[in-house]
């Protein structure tokens, strides 16, 4: 059994209550950072955080703009599915363009367009001060440096599960 397991006579079972708060902790700081980051742009910019980072990877990540959605796929925290949805609803309103490769017919690239890049552009510098509001500014650079090195480990470890 885990050391932040604890362990009733009758065989009932629950978090200490430093490994329960370290759990709730991690999930609701998560949740309510990331529901503060989505809220401002739909309310600045009507576009959703996954839709924002989508925009980033495109505008920030490739020299022409340009991703396979595999490559988008792994990327991004979202299932593939729900990547496909995102860059549906970003086509609908024409900030990226999806095509087939001209090699392998099966894949597909997206590829974001000039109004894609206006709308990353305008909604940056909202989302940069939000993120030092909810986020970098109740911590330390310590705290920020150790925060970057547990959530890798964290997320080095769940990935190698996969």
């Amino acid at each position: 059994m885990s050391p932040g397991v604890i362990v009733e006579s009758d065989g009932t079972k629950y978090l200490t209550r430093e490994h329960a708060n370290a759990f709730l902790g991690l999930i609701r700081a998560s949740d309510s950072v990331f529901r503060a980051l989505d809220r401002s742009l739909q309310d600045g910019h009507s576009i959703s955080l996954h839709e924002y980072e989508v925009l980033l990877f495109l505008a920030v990540f490739t020299p022409d703009h340009t991703m396979p959605m595999t490559e988008l796929c792994r990327r991004t925290p979202l299932s593939q599915s729900r990547v496909s949805r995102v860059v549906s609803g970003l086509e609908d309103v024409g900030l990226v363009r999806r095509s087939t490769d001209d090699v392998d017919k099966r894949a597909v690239t997206v590829t974001l367009t000039q109004l894609g890049l206006e709308k990353y552009r305008s909604a940056q510098d909202r989302h940069l001060r939000d993120l030092d509001e909810h986020l970098f500014s109740v911590l330390t650079e310590r705290e920020i440096t150790q925060l970057a090195a547990i959530t890798t480990k964290i997320l080095a470890a769940h990935h190698d599960r996969r």
